[in-house]
């Protein structure tokens, strides 16, 4: 919801636990100028789609059935309590999927000292490298004072040209 200004959790359950528990979706159109700002050379507008999936275990089949056919994941970790049990369980699932390249991002980081968010993000590093995944960047953002979107939309964007580029050139070799 900070980064789209949608809430993807639609449900009553969900809004009631503050838990997704279905697939959500929410998209984040970002203008030629915004591009622009990273990338000088781009002018166009970038459509992202993003599908929110549960992160709790009792949910995993609902998650699954969200992961097919990603460019890349936003794996999302609370600063303050770093990589959970289904957060390596979605780890491993993207990597047995094939999905290899992760933005992490590090929320909650007004809630944390700065070694809870030093030990956040370590861990979540350890984590993508045991499962093999390959960690693009990391932004560090807080939904209550709005910290860090600014640098998150920049990243997304040049984490999703390179992707472009590299794809392009895969299929022009």
């Amino acid at each position: 919801r900070g980064l789209t200004g949608t809430d993807p959790d639609r449900l009553k359950e969900e809004k009631a636990r503050q838990m997704t528990t279905d697939l959500g979706f929410a998209h984040l159109r970002l203008p030629a100028q915004t591009v622009k700002k990273s990338r000088p050379a781009v002018d166009t507008d970038i459509v992202v789609s993003f599908v929110d999936v549960p992160g709790h275990g009792k949910f995993l089949k609902n998650m699954l059935a969200g992961v097919g056919g990603l460019d890349m994941a936003l794996l999302v970790v609370a600063a303050d309590e770093g990589p959970m049990p289904q957060t390596e369980q979605h780890a491993k699932i993207l990597s047995a999927l094939g999905i290899s390249r992760v933005l992490l991002v590090v929320t909650k980081c007004d809630m944390a000292s700065p070694a809870q968010l030093s030990d956040a993000i370590s861990g979540s590093r350890e984590l993508l490298q045991r499962v093999d995944l390959t960690l693009v960047d990391v932004a560090e953002v807080s939904n209550i004072t709005k910290a860090g979107f600014g640098e998150l939309t920049e990243k997304l964007v040049n984490a999703l040209l390179d992707a472009g580029e590299r794809e392009s050139a895969r299929l022009n070799a």
